[in-house]
Parts: structure tokens; sequence; C-alpha cells
């Protein structure tokens, strides 16, 4: 490719009737300098293209980077989205999980509560049962024994003599057998003897 050195410094050889040399120098000259401005042109260009092509790279290798970016801000998203599902899940089953064993700890510790209770009610029911049948039964040999008691008593008593019977039942004759002369005397013999045969009874029921 010719440079605007290279047409300035062209040699056309002389030729008999040839052209006008001042011409020719005239439209090299303006030639050259179409041409300069061209080639500067076409470099200015040249440049431009260049840089549009490193600036179409750059926005290339940002539009990749924003696409790797976005892929992996995606990705993450999605890990981060799963990963937060997982953890519910597990959170929701671990959780119903403790929840049942709770539940089931706090139904067994009733249960037994209640079967401590009951077995302390029916241990109760026992011991109080057991200590009728021994006050009912200490009770009925006390009642057999007094009763043996009392009538061993009171045979003895019947097959006894009774001294105070015998001397009221002689005072009785006697104040019979005497005269009475008085109405008086007559009355105080009487009540000394209600009152000395109600003595008598009284003693009598005493040692029964």
């Amino acid at each position: 490719m010719l440079t605007p050195m290279d047409i300035h410094n062209k040699d056309f050889k002389r030729s008999f009737r040839g052209y006008n040399e001042d011409e020719i120098d005239d439209f090299l000259d303006q030639v050259v300098n179409d041409y300069e401005k061209l080639f500067r042109e076409n470099d200015r260009l040249k440049e431009e293209l260049e840089r549009a092509r490193k600036d179409n790279e750059q926005y290339q290798q940002l539009e990749q980077n924003l696409k790797d970016t976005l892929l992996v801000a995606q990705k993450t998203a999605e890990e981060v989205t799963s990963s937060a599902r997982q953890n519910a899940e597990e959170l929701r089953e671990n959780t119903a999980k403790e929840c049942q064993n709770m539940r089931h700890e706090a139904q067994m510790q009733a249960k037994q509560q209640l079967d401590d209770a009951a077995a302390k009610v029916r241990s109760i029911v026992a011991e109080y049962d057991r200590l009728v049948r021994e006050k009912n039964q200490f009770l009925r040999k006390v009642k057999v024994t007094m009763e043996s008691e009392l009538a061993v008593i009171n045979e003895t008593l019947r097959v006894l003599p009774d001294p105070e019977a015998a001397e009221s039942q002689a005072g009785q004759e006697k104040l019979a057998a005497m005269p009475q002369t008085a109405e008086e005397p007559q009355a105080e013999s009487s009540q000394a003897a209600d009152k000395e045969a109600e003595e008598k009874d009284k003693a009598s029921e005493e040692k029964e």
C-alpha cells in the first residue's frame, strides 16, 4: 500500500511531448494531501474501531461476569432456599418428635402418679380394714371374756348363801310376830323394815 511519501516522491519519466510537469506536481500535491487526509482518517477509524473492539470485549467480559454472577447468585439462592426448607423440615420433625416424647413422658408420669396414688389408697384401705378386723376381734374376745366372767359371777352369787337376805327375812318374821299396840310404832317399824330391805337390795346390786 502506497503512503503519502511514496506518492510525493514518485518520479515520472520524461517523454517527448509529455504532460506539463507543474500541473502534474500540483495534482500530485493535491492527491497527496487528500490521501494524507484519507490515511489519517483511516488511522483514526482504525483506532476508534480498535477502541470499540476493546470496549466490546470489555462489555462482553462484563456481560459474562454478570451472567456468571447471576448464575452463582441463583445457584446460591436455590441452595439457601433448599437448605432453609430442609432445616425447616428437620426442625418441624424434631419439634414434633420432642413434643411427642414430652407428651409420652407426661402421660407416663401421670400414669405413674395415678398408680402410686391408687396403691396408697389400697394400702390405706387394707390397713383400715385390718385395724377394723383386729378391733372387732379384740372386742369379741373381750365380750366373750366378760360374758364368761359375768356368768361365773352370777352362778357364784346364785349358789352362795345370802346372810343379808336371811337376816331381812328373820327380821320381818320377828316384826310380824310382835304385837302391834299402836299405829305409830307399827308404822315406824314398817318404814325401818322397808329401809333395811332397800339397803340390802342396793348392796346386792353393787356386788353384782
